[in-house]
């Protein structure tokens, strides 16, 4: 068994499917994306048939323009970004009746990969997570401490102004005593 990974390739009407538009839409893109530089590989009678890749590429430029980007931006950044790939380490294999054995190990293949993809994408928001509180729980502490002790200064303060206080309540004090004596003579 040969170690290449497989490449499907795909007819307008199953690209269509796949993207959920419309077979003229995928042809209309074909044409722009092919006017801007992408290639597509194409049989003995000039038919295109569609990657894999190929596909990935339509996404992204259904993406963009769904997004709101402007036609002529979108083809250009797909083909900017999708077909500088070189498939040369790609098999093609055009879907057929026969291959449903193929294709559904391949389904089954790719749904292994998903649930891999998702137990690895779980883990990291585990970690991360767990980083998140560790650091959000430094944070805190480091907060506290410096609450405590601008709490610490704010009761330091007033203790020394409510000596203050009772020193002029005093003095006061005192002086109305003294202002009385002084006033009997």
């Amino acid at each position: 068994m040969s170690n290449k990974p497989l490449n499907f390739v795909y007819s307008t009407v199953q690209v269509a499917t796949l993207l959920n538009i419309g077979r003229s839409t995928v042809n209309k893109y074909a044409r722009s994306l092919e006017e801007a530089g992408y290639v597509f590989t194409k049989d003995e009678k000039d038919r295109r048939g569609f990657t894999d890749h190929d596909i990935i590429a339509f996404k992204a430029l259904v993406d963009l323009l769904t997004r709101g980007a402007e036609y002529e931006s979108a083809i250009s950044s797909v083909v900017a970004r999708y077909s500088s790939v070189e498939n040369s380490d790609s098999t093609a294999i055009v879907a057929t009746p026969d291959s449903s054995k193929e294709v559904a190990m391949l389904h089954a293949k790719m749904d292994d990969l998903l649930k891999a993809v998702a137990m690895l994408s779980n883990k990291i928001d585990q970690v991360v997570d767990e980083r998140v509180r560790i650091e959000v729980a430094a944070a805190s502490e480091g907060i506290n401490t410096q609450v405590t002790q601008v709490l610490n200064e704010i009761q330091q303060a007033q203790v020394r102004a409510d000596r203050k206080l009772d020193e002029i309540a005093s003095r006061v004090e005192t002086h109305g005593k003294r202002k009385k004596f002084l006033g009997i003579f």
